[in-house]
């Protein structure tokens, strides 16, 4: 017949340790809003940079939580 076997389910983390990326992941996309917002109406010779960041802390806001995530 088959030899079927179901992969076993990765482990968790710590219910501590998730929550505190959960903050993280929520500070940092909303400091990246602030930041595309101040980037919009700031001083033209650092607006590149601050929107620019902005823009770096929401893409590091999702890929935080990726972080040790596997496919299932």
């Amino acid at each position: 017949m088959s030899d079927f076997q179901v992969n076993p389910a990765p482990q968790n983390d710590a219910p501590g340790a998730m929550l505190g990326r959960v903050i993280v992941s929520f500070v940092l996309f909303v400091a990246g809003l602030a930041g595309i917002g101040i980037g919009a109406v700031a001083d033209p010779s650092i607006a590149p940079y601050v929107f620019t960041g902005g823009i770096l802390a929401i893409g590091l806001a999702f890929g935080l939580p990726m972080i040790g995530a596997s496919e299932r």
